[in-house]
């Protein structure tokens, strides 16, 4: 899998899928149980044992500590947990390839962004987004990387709040780029095409707007 995260700051740190159950199960706020859908969690966030697992891996691991009989979380995984409890947008970035599709998963809270990609055995591989980068102009910069890797590569993002989604396709066209959206009631995309980096990230940035004013 390529590395689409340039917007991060720091160095990737892997979870394990337990892990990440357990500091679901942990919040166990709805946006918590937003996040697990959203990752494809929810059954082992809702599981007996899984979280279990995930929790003694984690204190192994040092990203849990034992304070007074309780099981804190700690270091990296905090903000982690923090991001996925307390989240208001989900965007599925879908990168493709041929018949090959990468995907990053961008978790929005307040202050806390992340960027997650899944590797081998349902873990994930979870960067900061630096603070100082907008959602908007963060996804324009995995878009863009896709395509430096990969010139003929088309992307799909899926915004989502709580009760409801919005889909943008995007593909390169020439030296700038297209954008179609779904209609609601219509079958046919609405296309646009020759957009310059500015104007993508407008349409991006449009996607989301809708979305969490409609919300």
């Amino acid at each position: 899998m390529t590395d689409q995260t340039s917007t991060a700051t720091s160095s990737p740190i892997g979870f394990g899928y337990a892990e990440i159950a357990y500091l679901l199960k942990r919040m166990s706020t709805p946006e918590a149980v937003m996040s697990a859908a959203v990752l494809r969690l929810s059954e082992e966030m809702g599981s007996d044992s899984v979280p279990v697992a995930g929790a003694s891996s984690l204190l192994a691991r040092g990203f849990a500590e034992v304070t007074d009989d309780d099981l804190d979380v700690a270091d990296a995984a905090l903000p982690v947990a923090y991001a996925l409890g307390r989240a208001t947008l989900w965007t599925e970035i879908s990168l493709m390839q041929g018949d090959i599709t990468d995907t990053v998963v961008h978790v929005e809270s307040d202050p806390v962004s992340l960027l997650m990609q899944p590797r081998t055995l349902m873990t994930w591989f979870v960067f900061a987004q630096d603070p100082d980068v907008s959602g908007p102009d963060a996804e324009l910069e995995i878009l863009e990387e896709h395509v430096r890797q990969h010139p003929q590569g088309t992307a799909m993002l899926r915004a989502r709040v709580a009760d409801g989604d919005a889909v943008l396709l995007v593909r390169p066209d020439g030296s700038g780029w297209a954008v179609g959206t779904l209609v609601p009631g219509e079958e046919d995309v609405v296309e646009r095409t020759g957009l310059t980096a500015p104007e993508l990230r407008d349409a991006i940035t449009q996607l989301r707007d809708g979305l969490t004013a409609a919300s």
